[in-house]
């Protein structure tokens, strides 16, 4: 007896196990990323062996910390493609994605081509990753490239990249429609121009109010005060019964000029004037990117 217990046991453990593992399978097939997939692509023949292992490691550790496919393209032919069509198209044909394959993620190309390099986003990377962050990464890049370090330029992009992914702002105009599989910008109806939004009913109605409570009041003080006794006459200011008058001058002797310098507004890392905007297009596999770049 005991020892059918023990195998009773035995093939409880067994299916309790079987049935973990089947969950363990449907959770990787759930999840789009794969640590032991390539990440660093050289077509440009730009980095070495030991820069693409060491950017390979970081791009999988970083993707793990900020949920998001990170991928490095470089390239010697574009084929006569624009870069932002380029690195969509390469983000889409190879199905790059964190959560699932054509999902969510970062890709940075060097178009030695063109001359150009270029940041695409996908996914709820487009919304996490706003325009003004692309620029600031594409500022952070920029040394780098012109003085032709391209490894140290995809270094910086990865620590920009992380760093906005992680603790930056998020596009407040649009939202990623995980069904639909596309970023969705906020329609243009609700942002009115500003003087449609003084004239309307509402604020008219409230400004009328206002204003026609203010002129009641004043009227009220002025008629009160007509009511009054006057308690001052012509004698009130006359000193035994005549007028004196003090003659004052006044002489001008110097001016004193003061000058300040205005500080130039450099376009830092402030949290105003439209920041947290989004923008979006549609590649030519019909999927919505972000992105930005700059020619060096």
């Amino acid at each position: 007896m005991k020892g059918d217990g023990r195998a009773v046991t035995g093939r409880s453990w067994g299916r309790r196990l079987l049935a973990v593992l089947a969950v363990a399978a449907v959770l990787g097939l759930a999840c789009g990323f794969d640590s032991q997939e390539r990440k660093v692509y050289d077509d440009g023949e730009l980095l070495t062996e030991a820069e693409e292992n060491e950017l390979q490691e970081l791009l999988v550790k970083t993707a793990e910390r900020t949920e998001q496919d990170l991928v490095i393209v470089t390239a010697r032919d574009n084929g006569g493609k624009e870069a932002r069509d380029y690195a969509d198209d390469f983000y889409d044909e190879h199905g790059f994605g964190y959560e699932k394959e054509n999902g969510s993620g970062v890709l940075f190309l060097i178009d030695m081509d063109a001359r150009t390099f270029y940041i695409s986003t996908a996914g709820t990377a487009i919304g996490k990753y706003t325009d003004a962050e692309i620029n600031d990464t594409l500022d952070a890049v920029m040394p780098d490239m012109r003085a032709g370090d391209y490894a140290g330029a995809c270094f910086t992009f990865v620590s920009e990249a992380e760093r906005f992914l992680t603790g930056g702002e998020t596009g407040d105009n649009g939202y990623y429609d995980k069904k639909e599989d596309r970023f969705v910008e906020y329609p243009a109806a609700k942002e009115e121009p500003g003087w449609k939004k003084a004239v309307s009913p509402r604020r008219l109605a409230i400004v009328f109010s206002i204003s026609a409570a203010v002129s009641a009041f004043v009227v009220l003080i002025i008629s009160w005060n007509r009511k009054t006794k006057m308690s001052v006459n012509g004698g009130t200011y006359m000193k035994d019964g005549g007028l004196q008058f003090r003659e004052r001058s006044d002489r001008f002797t110097h001016t004193t000029v003061v000058t300040r310098q205005i500080p130039k507004d450099n376009g830092g890392s402030g949290g105003g004037g439209g920041r947290s905007h989004s923008s979006s297009h549609t590649s030519s596999s019909g999927r919505s990117h972000g992105g930005g770049g700059r020619s060096f």
